[in-house]
């Protein structure tokens, strides 16, 4: 439980060892675990039922490693932009035995995204599918200075290596070994793309000792998971860790998400541990076919992205017969922070995880006590290192004792329950303060709603932001913005009510990793106003 020092003001979850020492290298961890128990069955691919064991994906990884040693072709950040196929964690593997850090992107970002982060990562060598490989070749064209070498993880195209030329034998193999990390806080093994709510990706630096540190004892008995979507979210990235570090069997997809497919998976591999964001699981608790699947062999589901609603949750403990829901809460750049898998707390996200302590700041700096919103801001057992080439972004973040500063508006209650009020740079007024998530929460409960986002639209003297409701439509709905708007206002204080109307729209604008681009709607909206700021 989250324990509170009322001198310091400062919450901490409980100190607990991690179970592998944060000096050792990533790879050097692999290399060992991977030979406990080689006969397990650690990867399907759900496309395929190609079933890779602990001991062929160790040598898989040591062939595709010494093949990019032997020709040379590795630098100090490797490129993947790369659907979930059955190879990808090989690749993954093969990278950290030699402690190169890989840089995960969407496979579908646009031109000018794909030439942002590439721009900064200068990546030689790049991996990708068959489907984007002229994106990306003609992105890294423009933004990578020098020659650089392309590799299909999936598919075929005329005169371009595949990572199977990478998996042809050495004769060598039991001779190889992981490479050396001298200090593992700051060699990084990764690096993600920020979220680009507020700008361009920013690269996320992730070390050695950030990951091996974050994997504490845990009740896994060798759990089939699911992992659907691409490595550059954080999630799918770690149901991989899980069954490899932990021991299981991950089910690997490299097709988008739908309801069906998931229902298939899930039934098909009799899969125990689940995890996604709330508009997933929305979808799927709504869909037609969910009374006739199978859901008893699922034990957890976590749900995570940001606020998750008490309605999301209940609907999802109702679909489960034995099995329930949990809410996450963790970013890129400080992990694991909170979640409410032991109790929950309607309305909470959870306690803190071990290892984490949480200020709660006001916009003076000054530090809060229980029930009193402000920033939060985290620490871990290891601080990460910062943000790619962006010295000052870093230091906007994060001070010299590795308090992060998080951007979310929170608060602690007496029981050392933490509550997320906002994004803080998401927040707007009427009056007072107004939180889209909680009006987005309340919207949500609608049976014809698929999806909302609350803005603020500036009144003509720009004193204040009137609350507006963005909603897509569920399929065969006639749900009517009036029925918006009384359902609010019966809900809610005054001045969160919905005077500025409600829109509907076909689909909301998000980012890579599904957050609503909220300025971006806002524009949208004020343009069909005509409305200028």
């Amino acid at each position: 439980m989250t324990s509170y020092d009322p001198e310091r003001l400062v919450w901490s979850g409980p100190r607990v060892a991690p179970l592998f020492d944060p000096g050792r290298s990533l790879g050097d961890i692999l290399f060992e675990l991977l030979d406990r128990n080689p006969d397990q069955v650690l990867q399907i691919d759900g496309d395929t039922d190609r079933r890779i064991t602990r001991g062929e994906l160790k040598l898989r990884a040591i062939r595709i490693a010494q093949h990019l040693t032997i020709g040379g072709q590795v630098n100090d950040i490797v490129t993947i932009a790369a659907l979930n196929s059955g190879s990808l964690a090989s690749l993954v593997v093969a990278l950290q035995f030699l402690a190169v850090p890989y840089n995960a992107v969407f496979p579908n970002f646009t031109h000018g995204e794909m030439v942002g982060i590439m721009a900064q990562t200068q990546s030689r060598v790049i991996f990708c599918d068959a489907w984007n490989y002229e994106a990306v070749r003609n992105a890294a064209r423009e933004a990578v200075q020098g020659e650089f070498k392309i590799f299909l993880v999936d598919g075929e195209v005329d005169g371009v290596a595949t990572v199977d030329d990478l998996l042809v034998e050495t004769g060598t193999e039991q001779d190889f070994s992981p490479k050396i990390v001298a200090d593992t806080s700051k060699a990084i093994y990764s690096i993600f793309c920020s979220s680009g709510t507020t700008g361009p990706p920013k690269g996320i630096c992730l070390s050695h000792a950030n990951k091996t540190s974050s994997f504490l004892p845990a009740p896994y008995n060798n759990p089939t998971v699911l992992a659907m979507g691409s490595i550059h979210w954080l999630s799918t990235a770690y149901m991989l860790d899980l069954v490899m570090f932990y021991g299981g069997t991950v089910v690997t997809t490299k097709q988008p998400f739908s309801e069906d497919l998931f229902f298939d998976l899930v039934e098909r591999y009799q899969i125990d541990l689940l995890n996604g964001p709330p508009i997933q699981a929305y979808a799927i608790t709504h869909h037609a076919r969910v009374k006739q699947v199978d859901l008893s062999n699922v034990k957890l589901w976590s749900i995570g992205g940001y606020n998750v609603s008490d309605a999301i949750r209940d609907s999802v403990d109702a679909i489960l017969p034995n099995g329930k829901s949990y809410t996450i809460y963790a970013s890129t750049e400080s992990g694991l922070i909170a979640a409410d898998m032991a109790k929950r707390k309607r309305g909470a996200i959870g306690t803190l995880f071990p290892n984490v302590q949480v200020r709660i700041v006001d916009d003076d700096g000054q530090f809060l006590p229980v029930g009193q919103p402000g920033e939060l801001w985290i620490k871990r057992y290891v601080a990460f290192p910062g943000y790619l080439n962006n010295e000052q972004a870093t230091r906007e973040v994060q001070d010299d004792e590795g308090w992060f500063r998080s951007g979310d508006v929170g608060y602690f209650d007496e029981e050392g329950y933490l509550f997320l009020v906002d994004r803080k740079s998401e927040i707007f007024k009427y009056v007072t303060q107004v939180s889209p998530t909680e009006l987005e929460d309340i919207i949500a409960e609608l049976d014809g709603v698929a999806e909302v986002c609350i803005v603020g639209i500036p009144t003509l003297d720009q004193s204040a932001e009137l609350p507006t409701a963005v909603v897509v439509r569920r399929e065969g709905s006639a749900l009517r913005g009036e029925e918006v708007v009384k359902f609010v206002e019966g809900r809610v204080m005054d001045h969160k009510r919905l005077r500025g109307g409600v829109f509907f729209v076909e689909s909301l604008a998000k980012t890579s990793k599904g957050s609503l681009k909220r300025k971006e709607v806002r524009r949208l909206i004020m343009e069909e106003l005509n409305v200028k700021v």
